[in-house]
């Protein structure tokens, strides 16, 4: 048999929602995740990848001396005048797909969790207050796009040197730490 959420809110339900709170709006000493995640869309780390690709002699932007060489030996590669019809290029993009913004990504997602299971499951009170922090962290997660293009984070790593020393993402991190505790 169900039960109905009581129009109370206990002492549980009240510190996560304290707690969810704080991290979505932030107080007083630190910024929340609504604020932190804006900002990170015009701060965020990116990274530039790498793709190798077999592409016409003319059109090579950025070949690899070595990969010339390969290209000259390659078995039917050479045109008339002995000169390579193919080499491997190298495709450079910027992505933005690390670990730390994966790291951001997923701890975005645990506070959505945990809002949303607040809004089912707690008393009428604490449903309408996770559910209005709902609606500001999924409006600081819309002005952050570039989570859209983040993965998973799979496994946890050790905090990089960029997760310890920038101001956002270590904020991110101690909202983690918040989270785990």
């Amino acid at each position: 048999m169900d039960s109905f959420p009581t129009s109370e809110p206990n002492r549980v339900e009240r510190g996560e929602l304290t707690l969810l709170r704080r991290i979505v709006r932030g107080d007083a000493n630190a910024a929340g995740l609504a604020k932190v995640l804006p900002l990170l869309q015009s701060a965020h780390r990116r990274e530039l990848h790498t793709e190798p690709h077999w592409s016409k002699e003319a059109l090579v932007r950025h070949p690899e001396p070595r990969e010339l060489i390969r290209s000259m030996r390659k078995a039917g590669n050479l045109d008339q005048q002995g000169r390579p019809m193919y080499t491997l290029d190298e495709r450079r993009s910027l992505t933005a797909d690390i670990y730390e913004n994966r790291v951001v990504r997923k701890t975005v997602e645990t506070v959505e969790e945990r809002l949303r299971t607040l809004e089912a499951e707690g008393s009428h009170e604490v449903a309408g207050e996770a559910a209005s922090l709902l609606r500001a962290l999924e409006g600081g997660r819309r002005r952050a796009p570039f989570l859209d293009e983040v993965g998973g984070l799979g496994r946890s790593g050790t905090p990089s040197a960029t997760l310890t020393q920038d101001p956002l993402y270590r904020r991110v991190m101690s909202i983690r730490a918040e989270l785990a505790g």
